[in-house]
């Protein structure tokens, strides 16, 4: 009996432990986890009241601003802890963060103000945000895994002949650059079934200039179309009849 009930108890334990263990792994995850917690505020319907409690939380949220295209919003950090000494110091670097590292950033936004406010239960940091592209460009960027898929997704917009294409490139390697995106961009226009006017120039900018994730602008120059019909129309005249 004593064997026994030793065996129960041990088995018991090392459920226990198991199962803490297991709690403490998805705690972990949870903690981690880089999404805000989205509120909105009744007293403004300009500005959207996140939530974060982590360093990663805050740029997030501030992401979370940018790919919305808000000029404005509040960031509310509870039960925070300050990476660098105070929230202060943190909301600056992950300002710094958004827009030079972060690709759609560094493509889309000038500068972040803020202001931070501490109260008994919370952080409050009030954000304003400056862009250098409008919000519909900023909705335009196509995003996509690798750099491969580039010229898949051209080959269904060329068609329609636009000055430029943005890309948010996930994984950008090393061996890839802008003369791979231009090398895209010519497989893209070769693959095209119907006639279209000739690509005179192909522009290609990286925003940022380094790193594993980028967003690529692609500008394209179109040859004129009234000279393009016209010289169709000349190879059809000319023509050997069947």
């Amino acid at each position: 009996m004593k064997t026994g009930t030793a065996v129960r108890r041990w088995v018991a334990a090392a459920l226990c432990a198991l199962t803490l263990s297991g709690c403490g792994s998805l705690l972990e995850r949870s903690y981690a986890d880089s999404s805000p917690h989205v509120q909105f505020s009744d007293e403004s319907e300009s500005e959207a009241i996140l939530r974060a409690e982590t360093y990663q939380g805050l740029v997030s949220a501030l992401l979370y601003l940018v790919g919305q295209g808000e000029e404005a919003g509040v960031i509310r950090l509870y039960q925070y802890g300050s990476i660098t000494g105070t929230a202060a110091s943190d909301v600056d670097r992950a300002c710094l963060e958004v827009t030079q590292e972060d690709p759609l950033g560094a493509y889309a936004v000038d500068y972040i103000k803020y202001d931070v406010d501490q109260t008994p239960a919370y952080y409050q940091v009030d954000v304003k945000v400056a862009y250098t592209r409008t919000a519909e460009e900023i909705a335009r960027v196509i995003s996509v895994t690798g750099s491969s898929a580039v010229a898949g997704e051209l080959e269904d917009l060329l068609g329609e002949t636009p000055e430029t294409v943005v890309f948010r490139i996930s994984y950008f390697t090393a061996e890839d650059s802008a003369d791979t995106l231009r090398q895209a961009v010519e497989e893209a226009y070769q693959a095209q079934s119907a006639a279209l006017p000739p690509l005179e120039d192909v522009t290609v900018t990286l925003y940022p200039e380094t790193g594993s994730q980028r967003v690529a602008e692609i500008g394209l120059v179109w040859g004129e179309a009234e000279n393009f019909a016209e010289n169709q129309q000349i190879g059809l005249d000319i023509a050997p009849q069947q």
